[in-house]
């Protein structure tokens, strides 16, 4: 699966063939059919890989923090992740690029069940719970977009459940604001960006961003720094 990952990544769906991938692995060509039918079956096991990576990683910090600072650190996951994951970044990628693996998605193969606690994305379409207008938010969205943008949705949509969020009637301001930025990351951070440089971006998006998102006087109350190391 990483060696699809990171063809992909690096070629595209259609420019990676299962020859280069099984070359890539150090498997015949025999020994990877056993495990994926076909090109597309991979496509969608690394899908799913890259899904299961983000919804765990969001669990586990929302579980630890509030809502909000749980978005805030899912974003420096994020950037982290297009470092250092080729699965992400290869997810991001197929998202945008047409495909056969695309047509099955919703009978791709997940890595894992919802850890406990676990943020779910809420997809194109279903409408986000807490948004303030039925219709759906970037119903444009698809692939791993889609994804990421459901994930930003719940955790800000818990946030105003939570009463982070400046008590303003009616309008998407929020969401549009905040699911708007966090896209923007993948395609501002994908390649060619040292960690130390993502980080310090990240952080200084977030503190142009919290003042305009919670009540007078608590923007200090949330961490826009990246969050600590976890102990191995």
């Amino acid at each position: 699966m990483e060696a699809g990952a990171g063809l992909f990544d690096r070629r595209g769906y259609a420019g990676a063939t299962l020859g280069e991938i099984a070359a890539a692995a150090g498997v015949t060509k025999g020994a990877l059919y056993f495990h994926f039918a076909s090109k597309e079956e991979l496509a969608r096991a690394v899908f799913a890989q890259a899904e299961h990576s983000l919804r765990s990683a969001c669990g586990d910090q929302r579980a630890d923090s509030s809502p909000l600072q749980g978005l805030i650190d899912a974003g420096y996951w994020l950037v982290g992740a297009l470092g250092a994951d080729p699965v992400v970044r290869a997810a991001f990628r197929l998202g945008r690029e047409d495909g056969g693996w695309q047509v099955d998605r919703q009978s791709a193969p997940r890595a894992a069940g919802p850890a406990a606690g676990e943020a779910k994305a809420v997809e194109p379409g279903a409408g986000g719970a807490g948004a303030a207008d039925p219709q759906p938010l970037f119903a444009g969205l698809h692939g791993f977009h889609s994804v990421w943008a459901g994930v930003v949705r719940d955790l800000l949509a818990g946030a105003r459940r939570a009463g982070e969020l400046r008590d303003r009637p009616g309008g998407l301001g929020p969401e549009t604001l905040v699911v708007t930025a966090a896209c923007g990351l993948e395609v501002v951070f994908a390649d060619g960006c040292p960690a130390e440089e993502r980080a310090r971006r990240v952080g200084a998006l977030w503190e142009w961003l919290l003042p305009c998102l919670v009540p007078p006087g608590t923007a200090d109350s949330y961490r826009t720094r990246p969050p600590a190391p976890q102990p191995a």
